[in-house]
C-alpha cells in the first residue's frame, strides 16, 4: 500500500485534478491520498489558503469580505462543474459562511483542504475522510494511539480513501492545524499509522535538484538520498519537503519518494534509511543555504575554561527570546548566530547587555551573513573534503567568515557575505561535480 500527498499546484485547477487521477489510477497501490488546498494556476495567482487568511483578517478589521468568499467560492465550484462532479459543495459553503464570525482560525485557514479533499475524493471515487475524524492531537503533541486506531478503522472499512492535509483535531473536537506546508506532514504520518510501503509526495518539481536552478543552471537532480540529508537540505530552505515531516517515514524506515505531476515519467527523488543508499564518488549530495544572518561573537582570554561565562552570555540572550545556534570558534571566541529578522531591533541592546554584565574582553557584530551548506552521507568519513572546498573558495576569492562541522556531521556550513551567497553556492556545485575527489584520502 502507498500513500500518495498531492501539494498545492497539483490540485489548482480541474486539469490538474485530471493529471492526478491519471497517476493515482495508474498504480493500484495508491489507495490512501493526502491533499492540500487548491494553490496557484495560471488563472489564479493566489493559494486559497492565502485567500482564507485574508478573508479572516478583513473579518477581523470589520471591512467588507463578501468579495473575498465569493471568490473563494467560486474557485471551488468552478473546479466542480468543470470535472462534472455530483457534489453538494454548495452545502460546505454555506455551513463555512454561517461560521465565519465566530470560527477559530484554525477551522477557517482548514476549509481550503477540506474542500479540496471533497471534491477530489468525488473525483477519484475514494472515501472521503475528515481529517478531524482521524489525526488527533493532545494538546501541541500528535497522538499516534488514537489516530492510528482511527484511521485504520476507516481504512479497513473503504480501502480507498482520501484524507485533507494540513489539519486534525483537539481532543475536544475542535480543529487544530499544523504549519504551513503540513500535508506533507499529515502523508508523512498516514504512512507511519498505515505502515505504507512507500510514501509519495507530489509536488511540481521533479524531485530535488543538487543545488537552486535560479543559481545554478541545469542543477542535476539528487536521484537518492538518506533522511538525514533530506532533513539537513530541508532545514537549510530547499523548500520542497517540510523539514518536520521527514521523522514520521524516517521512524518506520518507509522510503519516500519526491515527484512531480507535471512530469511523472521524469522519475524523481528517492529517499532511504542511510544503510539502504549505496555510497558512490559523488561526495556532495547536495547545496542549500540561507541569507541574511547576524553573527555575534564574544571573545575572553581562555574562554573554553571559563563555563561561567558562557552561562552568562546564555542567560542574557535568553532573556531576549531569541532563537540561536552556536559554535565553538577557537579557544579564545564563540560565535552565535541568528535569523536577522529576529534580532534587527534588539541586536544593539543585546551587544550592551554582554558588554556590561558578562566580564568579556570583545564583542564582535557581523550582519548580513549567508550560510551555505553542503551536505552528503560521506562528510563525516572524509573530513579532508570541508579544508578542500575552503581552498577553492579562497581560490574565487570569497571571503569565508565561518565555518561550521562537527565531527559526526554530515554537513558542512560556510558563512559568507550575502553578497557572495549565489557565487559560493556556483562554485561549491561546480568544484563537487568536476574535481577528483577520489584523490583525497578517505
Amino acid at each position: 500500500m502507498k500513500v500518495a500527498k498531492f501539494g498545492g499546484s497539483s490540485v489548482a485547477d480541474a486539469i490538474q485534478f485530471e493529471k492526478v487521477k491519471n497517476i493515482v489510477e495508474s498504480d493500484s497501490k495508491r489507495s490512501v491520498v493526502v491533499v492540500s488546498a487548491a494553490g496557484k494556476s495560471q488563472k489564479e495567482p493566489v493559494k486559497v489558503t492565502d485567500m482564507l487568511i485574508k478573508l479572516e483578517k478583513a473579518l477581523k478589521a470589520g471591512t467588507d469580505f463578501q468579495l473575498l468568499f465569493g471568490h473563494i467560492s467560486a474557485r471551488v465550484l468552478k473546479i466542480r462543474d468543470d470535472l462534472n462532479l455530483d457534489v453538494n459543495i454548495e452545502q460546505d459553503l454555506d455551513d463555512i459562511y454561517q461560521n465565519l464570525n465566530h470560527c477559530s482560525h484554525d477551522y477557517l485557514v482548514s476549509r481550503g483542504e477540506f474542500l479540496t479533499g471533497k471534491l477530489m475524493a468525488a473525483y477519484l471515487g475514494y472515501h472521503f475522510v475528515d481529517a478531524k475524524d482521524v489525526m488527533i492531537f493532545d494538546g501541541d503533541q500528535f497522538d499516534y494511539a488514537k489516530s492510528a486506531e482511527k484511521v485504520k478503522s476507516a481504512y479497513q472499512r473503504y480501502s480507498r480513501i482520501l484524507v485533507p492535509g494540513f489539519y486534525g483535531a483537539n481532543l475536544d473536537g475542535s480543529i487544530h492545524l499544523m504549519p504551513r506546508g503540513g500535508s506533507d506532514i499529515s502523508g508523512s504520518i498516514l504512512a507511519k499509522l498505515l505502515d505504507a510501503e512507500l510514501y509519495e509526495n507530489w509536488t511540481d518539481v521533479s524531485g530535488i535538484l543538487m543545488a537552486d536552478p535560479r543559481i545554478v543552471n541545469h542543477s542535476k537532480k539528487i536521484d537518492i538520498l538518506t533522511y538525514d540529508e533530506l532533513q539537513e537540505l530541508s532545514y537549510m530552505g530547499i523548500g520542497v519537503f517540510q523539514e518536520e515531516a521527514v521523522l514520521p517515514v524516517r521512524e518506520k524506515s518507509i522510503p519516500t519518494k519526491i515527484l512531480n505531476t507535471n512530469h511523472p515519467e521524469e522519475g524523481g527523488t528517492l529517499v532511504v534509511d542511510a544503510k539502504d543508499k549505496q555510497l558512490n564518488d559523488q561526495i556532495i549530495t547536495g547545496i542549500a543555504g540561507k541569507k541574511n544572518y547576524t553573527v555575534i561573537t564574544i571573545k575572553k582570554y581562555q574562554l573554553n575554561k571559563h563555563i561561567e561565562v558562557l552561562q552568562k552570555v546564555l542567560a542574557v540572550l535568553q532573556k531576549f527570546r531569541i532563537a540561536i545556534n552556536y559554535v565553538p570558534s577557537g579557544n579564545d571566541s564563540f560565535s552565535f548566530l541568528f535569523q536577522q529578522s529576529d534580532v534587527s531591533n534588539k541586536l544593539e541592546s543585546i551587544v550592551l547587555k554582554l558588554k556590561q554584565t558578562c566580564g568579556l574582553d570583545d564583542v564582535e557584530v557581523n550582519k548580513d551573513i549567508a550560510l551555505v551548506a553542503a551536505v552528503s552521507l560521506q562528510l563525516s568519513k572524509r573530513p579532508a573534503i570541508a579544508g578542500k572546498i575552503l581552498d577553492y573558495l579562497d581560490n574565487s576569492l570569497i571571503n569565508v567568515r565561518l565555518v561550521i562541522q562537527e565531527g559526526s556531521d554530515i554537513k558542512v556550513v560556510f558563512g559568507v557575505a550575502n553578497e557572495d551567497y549565489e557565487k559560493t553556492i556556483s562554485k561549491i556545485y561546480r568544484e563537487a561535480m568536476f574535481r577528483d575527489y577520489k584523490k583525497i584520502p578517505a
